[in-house]
């Protein structure tokens, strides 16, 4: 009687135990699913407005260039210079288009292709004075629009800007959780818009945009993007969730089962009962590495940059003294190198923030594949500023691999008409290594690293140089 009771008992429990496990399962990735699209949708929102404040911005900086197309619009070379323009401001850029207050184009950039959708926001704007964004079809690209008003009555135009979905899909590649699937829909008529491969035309494999019954009963979490049609979806992984709950429910059974043996054998010895003790402790500690594989993963996203994937300044501060320390004990070099965009203030202030972050991304990807070694690490420590540590290697190695480094990003040719170097993008570093310079700490060698990159920048930047001993050692200016 006594083991049946106490089977019973840990029956319940274990049901009990099940749909926790079960439960927080489920609120876990309700709550990553929230804060995905939530972010997605903001950052979106933010995205739109940059927009239609750069392109505001544009039509008041190129006013007589518009007034000479409205004047003119015959005149292809004036529309070509415009579209040069346009494709150096934005990125994504794509068309332009100009119509009067009455619908009418005055210039077609889509030579005579433009869509319904876009006529029909078009007649919306006018109606209503606001824009609502969404995808137009087109033979030659998906696209949305930023529209904005030009010039006074009678004379007054609207400004049709259009551009690729590509930055938006880069978003969402670069916010969508695993196992689960972001994607943008027109929340009126239940139509994809855009996912992770593209706008809804690169989904090859289907026939209906629409969102089908299984997809719609997937949803864990929506919200709407102010200002358009669209609210940003989070899809999970079909089987997700059941698949989960049928494994832990079989994992439950299984000890079950084997608690109820353990019962029996307890009946007649001690020993039974002692392993039924040492089995569920088991079950505890798995309970217990779970938790703590989920803090690990936590921690690691809070030592990581969200825009560049690198270690960030935290990592770097709360790693690099261990690792100068591991270098002294096991008698080998410890590099290290500051580096420094130049005149990145000016890029971003010519090409604004986004691509600012673009180019950050840029050269951060160079980073990666150029130092990816076991014995070094790249970290974003600030702004526009990279630290590398590397243990071990070759000090005259390291510095050439430097010079590499600078020469590659230089060849990229990321246009930075603002450098007074170069008319690219280029790099100033700052090095030193506990190879020429006797110091006690990390701080104490990343002072001279600092010191170096100082020299660096006010010799004229684009360059390497190293500091030891209180001697400089330029290894090669670029300009």
């Amino acid at each position: 009687m006594f083991g049946v009771v106490v089977t019973l008992i840990f029956g319940f429990w274990l049901v009990m135990a099940t749909n926790e496990r079960a439960s927080n399962f489920i609120q876990y990735h309700q709550e990553i699913s929230k804060n995905a699209t939530r972010n997605v949708s903001q950052e979106i929102e933010r995205l739109l407005q940059q927009k239609q404040q750069l392109v505001t911005s544009f039509v008041e900086d190129n006013r007589q260039m518009f007034i000479d197309i409205t004047a003119h619009p015959e005149d292809e070379k004036l529309y070509q210079s415009l579209n040069l323009k346009l494709g150096r401001y934005f990125t994504d850029y794509f068309a332009s288009n100009i119509a009067t207050p009455a619908g009418e184009l005055v210039v077609d950039d889509f030579e005579g292709n433009i869509g319904e959708l876009c006529l029909s926001d078009l007649q919306h704007y006018i109606n209503s004075g606001y824009q609502q964004v969404r995808i137009h079809p087109n033979p030659m690209i998906y696209h949305y629009d930023i529209l904005v008003e030009f010039g006074d009555d009678p004379d007054k135009k609207i400004i049709i800007i259009t551009f690729s979905t590509d930055e938006i899909v880069n978003l969402l590649r670069a916010s969508n959780p695993e196992k689960h699937n972001l994607i943008i829909a027109d929340g009126y008529n239940n139509l994809i818009e855009i996912t992770r491969q593209g706008s809804r035309n690169m989904l090859k494999d289907r026939i209906d945009y629409r969102l089908s019954e299984d997809e719609r009963s997937r949803v864990v979490s929506s919200t709407a993007i102010k200002g358009t049609y669209w609210e940003v979806l989070d899809l999970n992984d079909p089987g997700l969730f059941s698949s989960y709950r049928k494994r832990i429910i079989w994992q439950a059974v299984v000890i079950y089962l084997f608690f109820i043996l353990m019962i029996a054998l307890m009946s007649f010895s001690i020993y039974a009962g002692l392993r039924r003790q040492k089995k569920l402790e088991q079950g505890l500690l798995e309970n217990n590495r779970e938790i703590c594989a989920l803090n690990t993963e936590l921690e690691k996203l809070s030592l990581t940059d969200s825009l560049t994937g690198l270690y960030n300044r935290r990592h770097f501060e709360a790693n690099s003294a261990t690792e100068f320390y591991k270098a002294e004990r096991l008698g080998i070099n410890l590099n290290i190198a500051i580096i420094d965009i130049d005149y990145f203030k000016q890029y971003n202030d010519n090409y604004g923030h986004q691509a600012g972050d673009e180019c950050l991304v840029k050269i951060s990807d160079i980073l990666k594949n150029r130092f990816r070694r076991s014995n070094e690490t790249v970290t974003r420590y600030g702004g526009e500023e990279f630290v590398i540590l590397n243990q071990g290697d070759n000090f005259s190695a390291f510095l050439e691999r430097l010079q590499q480094l600078s020469d590659e990003i230089e060849r990229n040719r990321i246009r930075n008409p603002g450098s007074k170097v170069s008319d690219n993008i280029t790099i100033s570093v700052g090095v030193a290594s506990t190879f020429n310079v006797d110091i006690d700490s990390l701080d104490g060698l990343f002072r001279v690293a600092d010191r170096a990159l100082y020299l660096a920048k006010g010799e004229g930047r684009n360059r390497v140089v190293e500091f030891k001993e209180g001697n400089v050692n330029r290894v090669r200016a670029n300009n």
